[in-house]
């Protein structure tokens, strides 16, 4: 009993395993654009080829999800 008490005790010490996980990588920006700001000018190439701009997509929402890093 003893050990078993000891084992959880000393497993509840360790720092929580997804504090590593919850950080941002280093190449991240540390900022984020406000709520309900002007996103900024977004163009990306679509499955053609061509090139698909925000701009001619207004009006629009974007959805950003954080996902797991």
């Amino acid at each position: 009993m003893t050990l078993r008490l000891l084992t959880v005790l000393a497993l509840l010490a360790l720092p929580p395993l997804r504090a590593a996980c919850d950080k941002p990588p280093a190449d991240q920006p540390r900022s984020a654009i406000a709520e309900g700001a002007p996103a900024p000018p977004v163009a990306l190439p679509d499955q053609k080829g061509a090139t698909w701009t925000l701009s001619q997509h207004l009006p629009a929402a974007v959805v950003f999800y954080r996902g797991h890093w």
